[in-house]
């Protein structure tokens, strides 16, 4: 279970100097993140940490909701992009490789990324990113919330999702402690190392999969034949080749 001081103990472990916000229960921690980025005097622009035990009411893209009862780690990292030379257009693709890493180095278990902010293992989602900011009006970020939603145990899937959710716990002998999970996750993201996108390729499960793409007005389906430097998925479909750069796609079986 999540605790402030064993958090604590992992960043600085890790030699991370990063305040920490911490909730046994909140609604969202992207939404604390961000009344705190608004309320936050414009002269402060260091990295803040916010994790829950649980949350009430958390969300995944296009307004889902996220089940987050208990049994994972809810976190959100509120940064700067321009104090860190970080390019908030690959924010999410940074967030889902850097859980892969970060899950990776304490268990040895290997997620797979489901484009564009999902991770999967075994066929079930294990983790869920959701990246907001505030555009300013000189066309800059303002700041960027970068929410993750992972499955550590089992008690993390409820029935209801059982079908189609699943945790580390289910995959791995070597269940990680969630503190040092949370950390590690963080010093994958502030201290990236490598290529991105080769990474994020090597990764993903959708290239040459069927899929079913999954757009405001309309849905179709595709094959993925390629991803694009700019993250973008070249698909095919009704014997066209078109560039896919918003949108969300399922795995067809």
């Amino acid at each position: 279970m999540l605790k402030r001081e064993n958090i604590e103990k992992s960043l600085t472990e890790l030699g991370l100097n990063i305040p920490l916000v911490f909730y046994e229960l909140t609604d969202s921690t992207n939404q604390r993140a961000k009344e705190f980025a608004k309320s936050r005097p414009e002269s402060e622009r260091t990295p803040v940490l916010f994790v829950a035990s649980k949350q009430s009411r958390g969300r995944g893209r296009l307004g889902r909701s996220f089940v987050s009862g208990g049994g994972g780690i809810y976190m959100s990292l509120l940064i700067y992009p321009d104090e860190r030379g970080f390019d908030a257009t690959k924010a999410t693709a940074k967030a889902a490789v850097s859980l892969c890493r970060a899950i990776d180095a304490l268990t040895g278990v290997k997620p797979e990324i489901k484009w564009v902010n999902d991770l999967y293992l075994g066929g079930k989602k294990l983790a869920g990113i959701l990246c907001e900011g505030e555009l300013l009006q000189s066309g800059k970020i303002g700041y960027l919330v970068i929410g993750m939603g992972i499955n550590v145990y089992k008690n993390a899937i409820s029935e209801e999702i059982s079908g189609i959710a699943t945790s580390i716990e289910d995959n791995s002998d070597t269940v990680p402690n969630s503190s040092l999970l949370t950390a590690r996750i963080v010093k994958e993201m502030l201290n990236f190392d490598g290529s991105l996108f080769e990474e994020y390729k090597a990764r993903s499960m959708v290239i040459g999969r069927t899929v079913r793409v999954v757009k405001p007005d309309f849905q179709f389906d595709a094959t993925v034949l390629d991803l694009n430097e700019d993250f973008s998925l070249t698909i095919e479909h009704d014997g066209k080749t078109e560039r896919l750069f918003t949108g969300e796609v399922s795995l067809k079986i």
